[in-house]
């Protein structure tokens, strides 16, 4: 039986695979192409188009409309039958209720600092100065401003005159727009003015004229 099927594929060897190929058609070749794909529809890791073989090439079945199309999906949507549920749900309630612990809330009492007598007479009898030189001894830097730690240090008796003190705020106005006519000073750039010197060009729209002018003027 093995020698009888041997012999049966002898005859094959001798076949031209390339004028079979040229004598097939472009449907022909296609479906040999498909039959020839190596799909793995186990593999779940892979695209569908290698786990399974494309079978989205068909004829029209008519004209194609858009607004047909979405109609027919709009009534199939709508006569589709949701899926009946298998177990319905009973509201029953299964375990104990969460009760958050109610924690008690901490108090926080200040702290009543006790001084010695003769400290605390010498702190309510001290002046401002005298604050203010405590303060910068122990490093308590908040109560004293840039400025007092200055006026202090330059002063001849080495204190400084207030622990709070009111600084005047310098107030800082826009500038003014520029009065500089472009026009004129265009055109005198354009005439080469011999009296123009300098442009200012601030606070004011700078024109591209200008700018292109200006490196052929000689002054």
């Amino acid at each position: 039986m093995a020698l009888s099927f041997k012999k049966d594929l002898e005859k094959y060897k001798e076949i031209d695979e390339d004028e079979i190929l040229n004598n097939l058609s472009e449907q022909e070749l296609k479906q040999l192409e498909t039959a020839l794909e190596e799909m793995d529809p186990e593999n779940a890791l892979l695209p569908a188009s290698m786990r399974q073989k494309d079978h989205t090439v068909k004829a029209a079945t008519g004209p194609y409309s858009r607004e047909k199309l979405l109609s027919f999906l709009e009534k199939e949507a709508l006569e589709y039958k949701d899926r009946d549920d298998v177990v319905s749900f009973s509201g029953e309630r299964k375990g104990k209720a969460f009760v958050p612990k109610q924690r008690p809330i901490e108090s926080r009492q200040e702290e009543v600092t006790t001084l010695d007598p003769e400290l605390e007479e010498a702190l309510s009898s001290a002046t401002d100065t005298e604050l203010c030189d405590l303060a910068a001894i122990l490093g308590v830097h908040t109560l004293v401003t840039s400025t007092q730690s200055y006026d202090g240090t330059s002063s001849k008796d080495g204190g400084y005159n207030n622990v709070v003190k009111g600084e005047k705020m310098t107030p800082v106005f826009d500038e003014p727009p520029n009065p500089t006519n472009v026009d004129d000073t265009l055109q005198r750039i354009k005439s080469n003015d011999a009296m123009l010197t300098e442009v200012n060009l601030n606070n004011i729209k700078v024109r591209t004229d200008t700018c292109s002018h200006t490196h052929r003027n000689t002054h």
